[in-house]
């Protein structure tokens, strides 16, 4: 998934509504597990911050010292560790749960204005990768 899901942002509906499916999708599973009793079976959901892998060309972090572009390897490197750990969700950088948190004590106005100032408007400088 993404940690988009948690802080959306404009221009990236499609994109967000996606992620939180994942996410609705991995906790209902695990719900469904501990109600039937399957303690075998695990799932972890895995949201990190905006990953240099092409598919945001030139997107940029508004507080790159808290919220930086993460390397493909060092969020694989994660996932490896989040899984042997059976963590059930992993979110990356690790830092961003604290700015996650205030969602649930915010109305949805107030937080939207809370993720702009921490910089939810990186589609400004997006570019596409190949004309369609």
């Amino acid at each position: 998934s993404s940690g988009i899901n948690a802080e959306y942002g404009p221009l990236l509906a499609d994109y967000c509504c996606s992620k939180y499916a994942v996410r609705g999708l991995t906790q209902a599973m695990l719900s469904e597990m501990d109600y039937i009793g399957k303690k075998n079976v695990k799932f972890t959901s895995v949201h990190p911050h905006i990953t240099k892998t092409g598919m945001f060309n030139n997107a940029q972090a508004k507080w790159s010292l808290v919220f930086p572009l993460l390397e493909p390897d060092w969020v694989a490197d994660q996932v490896i560790i989040g899984t042997q750990e059976e963590r059930e969700q992993l979110i990356l950088p690790k830092i961003t749960n604290l700015f996650l948190m205030p969602e649930h004590f915010m109305s949805t106005k107030v937080y939207r204005k809370y993720c702009e100032v921490l910089g939810n408007s990186t589609m400004k400088t997006f570019k596409k990768i190949r004309d369609e």
